[in-house]
């Protein structure tokens, strides 16, 4: 076995192939034959053929299309100058200068030891007007056999490399249509195929037909080349656009260097409108946007692998020499848009058709959002679905509060800075961190307003009759209004919906919400009954003056339809096991049913017939509107409310009905964002 110039064990453990790209060893291959193409008399008749070979079991029991196999290797054959002594000198030493010239780093070789468990190499070269037969194996080990070279009656020169073994990592990957292995064989090299000069290329994998690269890409790719030149540092680019109507499943720049792609970027993180293909009107197939960015510069910072770029940049440190990454793709983002103006401005147009119309009719908590920060249309990415649509319009919320609280931040600085009050600054950061304000709060009235509506409808809909004609259980009402089994010290807020039934209660010291009278703190009382909602605190928020008295609320609930009791009874019931009990603490404060404690008792229910008599048998008149009913307990010092689902619903309604108004229908031509006529 003839001795290697290193390591090639230790080699192929310093060098990492990512599963992303398991085919560039193929790629590498393909590389190689044009190369060899181009250093032979056959370089105006190149000719390459790929022979995608699959698992066996395929070969002969393949049905259809989606029973394909993985391929488990790939036979490339070119007639190019073939492996003469100097090339195959070359081979045989690491980091070789002989292709220096084109770019070459002398161990792209390594790269199919990488995904390929051995390659085999048979190659016919000229000599001395005599053509001899060189074969050899390639393998960890090094190169078998040492004597390689034959006599040949062949009389043209060629190369056949087969890539034997796919190893499991990289064939599991890999893809197994074969034209989209050919769709990315012309990506990866297709430098070489718009300078003209590329080979013919074919592959076919023996069971369906071949496919014509240069015919593809002729037919497919050409016509829309396009290229743009910049400069940077001194340093020129060329940026190459192509409209791919399919082959490529997102929008992404290649960085290339020495005719070939070694990354790519996504350009949906750059570029919000372009999520999707796009479809033009006069194009129904559409095209996914391929950019491919070309330069000596990228040439001469190439890493050894020819799968990253060294950049002149440490960290964010950037030298003044250099050239980065993100300033590069900037520019190269700028010319894109320039590009695809056309279908950008028909996308965004679209697009914010779309965010108004969401907006209006569906979440106008977000109207004043795009009425103060209208570049909130052009961060959002294109065609998002209503629910993705929301967090986009959530999130960017949440981005203006913090930019506000930052200016508030700012502003106290200054204060505390003594800062003269006439300054300019103080006076502008002022203005600014007050409309914002000002605005964050109309945003966010709106959007308690937009849960209000919502909290409606789903009470609207809890009460209608279901498809086996039973109405929902009271429990589902209950929790609407307020979370079942829980107190106000461990249910916030916004997850109660007292206003349903009275505004005024959202005012209060404390609340228990299906619980024992004698789990409650604020009063001391061995019963084990269960008001459905209990309510405790000052008496003041049902009291046009500011006399401090004491009242208890008392809520319950009545299954619809449900005749079996009287729930009059059961709140009075509650009042005088509350009324029984003894002053305790709770929090460090007191609390003392008196005499003079008012209770304040609703119960909601289905007006039947049996419900109206129990209310007439305890004194309790009928509304004005004769869907409720209403009176004073003098006994018990209690008001008693019977209300009727309908207008429980009907009532919360009403006193919306402005607000819903105000926010649901307005002149869209003073809130939204209205594109102007040119």
């Amino acid at each position: 076995m003839r001795a290697f110039t290193l390591n090639i064990k230790g080699q192929l453990n310093n060098m990492r192939l990512s599963e992303s790209k398991a085919l560039w060893p193929l790629f590498e291959a393909v590389v190689n034959s044009i190369q060899a193409i181009e250093e032979s008399e056959n370089k105006d008749n190149g000719k390459i053929s790929i022979y995608a070979k699959r698992e066996k079991s395929v070969q002969q029991e393949l049905t259809q299309k989606e029973s394909l196999e993985r391929f488990e290797s790939f036979v490339i054959t070119d007639n190019g100058v073939g492996m003469n002594d100097e090339n195959y000198k070359s081979f045989n030493t690491a980091y070789s200068t002989l292709k220096l010239h084109k770019g070459c780093k002398g161990i792209g070789r390594f790269l199919w030891l990488k995904a390929f468990n051995s390659v085999k190499i048979e190659s016919v070269f000229l000599k001395e007007q005599k053509y001899y037969l060189r074969k050899f194996t390639f393998s960890p080990d090094g190169i078998e056999p040492d004597d390689n070279i034959e006599n040949t009656d062949e009389s043209e020169t060629k190369t056949i490399v087969t890539l034997d073994g796919f190893m499991h990592q990289y064939k599991n990957v890999a893809p197994v249509e074969l034209d989209v292995i050919a769709k990315k064989i012309i990506e990866h090299c297709l430098p070489f195929f718009i300078s003209g000069k590329c080979p013919e290329i074919k592959i076919f994998d023996g069971i369906s037909d071949s496919i014509n690269l240069n015919t593809y890409f002729d037919v497919n790719i050409k016509d829309s080349l396009h290229q743009d030149l910049f400069t940077i540092k001194d340093n020129e680019f060329i940026l190459y656009h192509l409209r791919l109507p399919e082959g490529a499943s997102s929008h992404e720049i290649h960085f290339c260097a020495n005719m070939q792609e070694v990354n790519s970027i996504d350009l949906k993180n750059y570029i919000p409108d372009l999520q999707k293909k796009v479809i033009p009107v006069d194009n129904p197939i559409g095209f996914f946007y391929v950019g491919y960015i070309s330069s000596s510069y990228l040439d001469s910072i190439v890493n050894t692998t020819r799968t990253n770029f060294e950049y002149d940049e440490s960290g964010s440190q950037i030298s003044l020499f250099g050239t980065s990454k993100d300033t590069i793709l900037s520019t190269a983002i700028d010319f894109v848009k320039a590009y695809l103006s056309d279908y950008l401005s028909d996308i965004n147009r679209k697009k914010h058709q779309i965010i108004d119309e969401f907006v209006s009719y569906d979440k106008p908590t977000y109207r004043f959002l795009l009425k103060q920060r209208p570049q909130v249309y052009e961060a959002i990415p294109a065609g998002l679905k209503p629910d993705a649509l929301e967090m986009e319009l959530h999130k960017h919320v949440q981005e203006w509060e913090l930019e506000i609280k930052q200016n508030g931040k700012e502003l106290e600085k200054i204060i505390k800075e003594n800062a003269n009050s006439s300054d300019a600054t103080y006076h502008d950061l002022f203005e600014k961190y007050w409309t914002g304000i000002t605005d964050i709060s109309k945003t966010c009235l709106a959007e308690y307003v937009t849960r209000r509506k919502t909290i409606l409808t789903i009470l609207e809909n809890v009460l209608t009759i279901q498809d086996k004609g039973r109405f929902s259980k009271e429990d589902a009402i209950h929790s609407i209004i307020c979370p079942m089994r829980h107190t106000s010290n461990d249910i916030a807020f916004e997850e109660m919906n007292l206003w349903l039934v009275d505004e005024r209660l959202a005012y209060h010291r404390y609340l228990a919400s299906d619980k024992t009278l004698k789990s409650m703190p604020v009063i001391d009382s061995n019963s084990t009954k269960e008001p459905d909602i209990a309510i405790f605190d000052q008496a003041f928020v049902y009291s046009d003056s500011d006399e401090p008295f004491s009242s208890i609320t008392i809520i319950e609930f009545k299954k619809p339809d449900n005749d079996n009791k009287n729930p009059i009874n059961q709140v009075l019931e509650y009042i005088d096991l509350i009324r029984d009990g003894k002053k305790k603490k709770s929090n460090g404060q007191s609390f003392n049913v008196t005499d003079g404690t008012i209770f304040r008792c609703y119960v909601i229910c289905d007006l039947t017939n049996k419900m109206r008599t129990h209310c007439l048998n305890s004194s309790i008149l009928p509304t004005a509107d004769n869907v409720g009913y209403s009176g004073f307990n003098q006994g018990r010092h209690a008001y008693i409310e019977v209300i009727s689902y309908n207008k429980l619903l009907s009532d919360a309604k009403k006193r919306n009905s402005i607000l819903f108004e105000k926010l649901f229908s307005p002149d869209v031509t003073k809130i939204l964002h209205i594109p102007k006529n040119d």
